[in-house]
């Protein structure tokens, strides 16, 4: 146990200081091995194999290509001014538009930074534009991206899923409503306070043709998801093939519709995919074999024992874990803390008589929230630096979404069909 504690202070260290998280992990690992056992050495290129060896992670840079593609042909705009026809002509109007919009092409991207670079730049401008407070515009920008990796098709899901062999259709459902649940709060303090903070309505008149422009523009990038969805859950294709059908969809309608497409798009759109790609499967790699050499040293087990000396009520447990998922949430991003602390806090929670299709939720939602969680909440850095603000005056002004993000993940932990109902209601769960 000690030199776990010793690897963990090392690997924070390590990330602090710099240091790329792949190479952290994998740097921890080994010297955790060295202190622990060193005849496991052999084993180490056996176990990175076997951790990207996943039909089911096959899925993941299809997604980022088709994430990407979405990006570079200008398609998430189209998702933004679609959704500003239907809802920007009331107070705070484009406050809800930012909140659908980043809704729906967050679910696509699966990450909230993805979210912030797809669409956050269109929407603070927007904003301000229209006369909303710089503050409030890049707090409504932060605070709406961090359901991306709750709202299925889910890239950090699928992960959750690959990395515990859990059912793919189970995960990304279960995120369905957690993530609606977080953007209804999120308008409903927009509703509330739209006088106090004295928001302003869109005045723009659309042309009927304006408009028919928009909705056709809008209804042609919708059906992306669609597709994705409903292919998996009638079993018409695997996540992987999904992932496949998501890519080709894109390029079709780059191609065809928007006829915006180049092969330079395409090039970019692939390097970027590699990089991003090659950059999470070596994260999944190392950290397939930290996860294996804890679990041969059964530290999950002597943590979870350590919990229950210190607390029976499963509750208190979860909220402890909870303090412990959102501190990392504030400084690691989303897919490489759930490969990193997955494995080590899941099997604590389902010991404790938590589901665990209902824990990967709760990890999920909790890291989210960490995301704009001061001091160090990466998408509050991301947000200051896309809308030109001071990093304070960002972090006061989205403090009310940090709190309904708690009030939130607390729901899901004491009412656990809000995240069991959907993948049950659909049959992944009995």
């Amino acid at each position: 146990m000690t030199e776990f504690v010793i690897a963990s202070v090392m690997l924070i260290a390590m990330i602090l200081i710099g240091v790329p998280i792949a190479f952290s992990i994998g740097g921890t690992t080994l010297i955790y091995i060295l202190m622990t056992n060193p005849g496991n050495l052999s084993a180490i290129p056996i176990r990175m194999f076997a951790g990207v060896n996943s039909f089911t992670l096959m899925a993941l840079p299809l997604f980022m290509l088709a994430a990407d593609l979405m990006v570079s042909t200008g398609i998430s705009t189209k998702l933004f001014d679609f959704v500003r026809i239907r809802l920007g002509k009331r107070r705070g109007g484009l406050a809800y538009v930012n909140i659908v919009a980043s809704t729906i092409f967050g679910s696509l991207s699966g990450a909230a930074l993805s979210d912030m670079a797809g669409l956050g730049k269109v929407e603070i401008d927007a904003m301000t534009e229209d006369g909303y407070p710089k503050d409030f515009s890049c707090a409504i920008t932060a605070a709406s991206s961090i359901q991306s990796p709750l709202i299925p098709p889910s890239n950090v899901a699928i992960l959750y899923a690959g990395v515990m062999s859990l059912s793919v259709g189970a995960i990304l459902y279960a995120g369905f409503v957690p993530g609606i649940l977080i953007a209804l709060t999120q308008m409903l303090y927009v509703k509330l306070n739209s006088k106090r903070l004295n928001l302003p309505k869109h005045e723009k008149i659309y042309t009927r043709e304006e408009k028919r422009e928009l909705i056709k523009d809008g209804v042609i990038a919708l059906i992306m998801p669609l597709i994705i969805l409903v292919s998996i859950t009638a079993g018409f294709s695997t996540p992987t093939e999904a992932a496949g059908l998501s890519v080709l969809y894109a390029l079709l309608i780059a191609v065809i519709f928007f006829r915006n497409f180049s092969l330079k798009k395409l090039i970019d759109s692939l390097w970027t995919t590699c990089k991003s790609s090659a950059n999470l499967f070596l994260i999944i790699a190392f950290s397939a074999v930290f996860a294996w050499a804890i679990g041969t040293e059964k530290i999950p087990d002597r943590l979870a024992e350590m919990l229950i000396s210190i607390t029976g009520d499963k509750y208190v447990m979860m909220l402890i874990i909870n303090m412990i998922l959102l501190i990392v949430g504030m400084w690691m991003e989303t897919g490489a803390a759930v490969m990193l602390f997955a494995p080590i806090l899941a099997p604590i929670a389902v010991a404790a008589g938590f589901n665990e299709v209902h824990f990967a939720v709760i990890m999920l939602t909790n890291l989210t929230v960490g995301l704009i969680t001061p001091p160090v909440g990466v998408v509050l850095y991301a947000t200051a630096e896309v809308g030109n603000e001071k990093l304070e005056t960002v972090i006061k002004a989205t403090m009310p979404f940090i709190i309904l993000g708690f009030v939130v993940v607390a729901l899901i932990v004491m009412i656990p069909e809000i995240a069991l109902f959907v993948p049950r209601l659909f049959g992944f769960i009995s």
